[in-house]
């Protein structure tokens, strides 16, 4: 139906809501006095002018206190969250931000730390904490690292004892697991409250020696292989790494905040710089930026389920905000943009009164955020018509203090990608065949 083809060109916005009931009215009076093919063009028509405009309006951004400024706008107003991701963008770690809410937490954290990640995957469904998810989480697990296939429970066991005793999970790395041993392990964990996370090493065997050699210098722990002494209750604990959190798919194991040693680490790396300048393999830069590489963990308080819930929505719509921010800049907010795009649909030169009418349905329905927002203030939609009259785009009006504002200034924006700017792709979907 029509209908639906004008909630599509309206959807996916924060002004949905409003956007989609204002054209819905207005085409069934529409649809009794206008041809559908005329409307359609029209909806084409004002689609088109209004990316343009919008595309205009748009500006980048760049500076802390910007990305502060949409951080904050999205998470509702709430300053502290806004600041912490826009620290996020600023050390460039947007695509590597994991956050941890804790109850015990007395204020919210932001920490950069060593981590790596390797295209490792779980050896067993059987392991994941969040089902849901299909992922396996560790917080302050012990590492053992293996270099063969694990067909003796006996190794495992052993590095059990300290992760039972001291409240630990473990995470196993290691070429294979016999499947016997795993179902020992898994009676053997089923009755304790600690975790287990057994991950299948992939590769050739001289890469995968490797990459082992450089987690265990990250989590400050030995690659076992399987030689004398592995018979002794003392030998593998002694050997064991250590890290704050793992997180763990069927494809890769991220593994954060290894103990080992910076001046262990830094060597390492600088051995293989070294060594790349001598080679031509990607391997080892892989291997150099996997080492070398780190992650975002913001831990964040909340006190009960409702709260946490809250602010994960918050730090989630913040984080995509400044995402799209970036891509494609900022606009005025708060219907502004919107207001001052349907002002450039006055220019339309159409060749019919069926396209006008198309195009005057989006113009009105444009026009409807502003207005709305307006009136939910209290406020006479007269200082909204009054924008209409200035050739700023970047004036807008504060309904809590009452007067006119820069948007911008006052940062009071949104990401251009958030506002409707797909009526283009939308409004090709209507057709006659749609309106029957």
């Amino acid at each position: 139906m029509l209908i639906t083809s004008l909630i599509y060109l309206f959807a996916g916005t924060k002004y949905e809501s409003v956007l989609v009931k204002a054209p819905n009215d207005e085409a069934f009076k529409a649809l009794g006095r206008a041809n559908l093919t005329g409307l359609t063009q029209g909806f084409r028509m004002a689609a088109d002018a209004v990316v343009r405009n919008l595309d205009c309006q748009a500006r980048k951004i760049t500076t802390f206190e910007e990305i502060a400024q949409v951080g904050t706008t999205a998470a509702n107003g709430d300053g502290e969250i806004g600041e912490l991701i826009a620290k996020v963008f600023e050390k460039g770690w947007e695509n590597d931000l994991i956050t941890i809410f804790d109850r015990k937490a007395l204020y919210n954290e932001l920490n950069f730390v060593k981590g790596m990640k390797l295209e490792w995957g779980l050896k067993s469904p059987y392991f994941f904490t969040h089902k849901n998810k299909k992922e396996c989480v560790l917080d302050g697990a012990l590492v053992l690292i293996y270099d063969t296939k694990i067909s003796n429970s006996n190794v495992i066991r052993q590095a059990s004892l300290p992760c039972m005793m001291q409240g630990q999970s473990l995470l196993v790395v290691a070429e294979d697991v016999e499947n016997e041993v795993l179902g020992d392990i898994a009676t053997d964990f089923t009755c304790t409250t600690e975790k287990v996370c057994i991950i299948k090493a992939a590769g050739l065997a001289e890469d995968r020696k490797a990459i082992m050699e450089d987690l265990a210098i990250l989590t400050g722990g030995q690659v076992l292989t399987g030689g004398s002494g592995m018979n002794s209750t003392y030998f593998v604990p002694l050997k064991l790494g250590s890290c704050k959190r793992v997180i763990a798919t069927m494809d890769n194991v991220v593994i954060i905040g290894g103990s080992g040693e910076l001046v262990d680490i830094q060597e390492r790396c600088e051995q293989l710089r070294s060594t790349i300048k001598l080679s031509t393999s990607d391997k080892l830069k892989d291997r150099l930026a996997k080492l070398s590489g780190g992650y975002a963990v913001l831990k964040v308080c909340g006190h009960g389920k409702a709260e946490v819930r809250e602010k994960k929505l918050k730090i989630t719509n913040a984080l995509h905000a400044v995402q799209a921010a970036k891509e494609e800049g900022i606009v005025p907010g708060s219907g502004v943009a919107l207001l001052y795009a349907s002002k450039e649909l006055d220019k339309l030169q159409t060749t019919n009164s069926d396209q006008k009418i198309g195009v005057q349905i989006v113009q009105n329905a444009l026009k409807m955020a502003a207005y709305l927002i307006a009136s939910n203030a209290g406020v006479d939609g007269s200082v909204i018509d009054k924008l209409l009259e200035q050739d700023s785009s970047d004036l807008g009006y504060n309904p809590a203090r009452g007067n006119y504002v820069d948007m911008f200034k006052c940062g009071d924006v949104d990401p251009l990608k958030h506002v409707p700017s797909e009526f283009a792709k939308a409004t090709s979907m209507i057709s006659l065949k749609n309106a029957i």
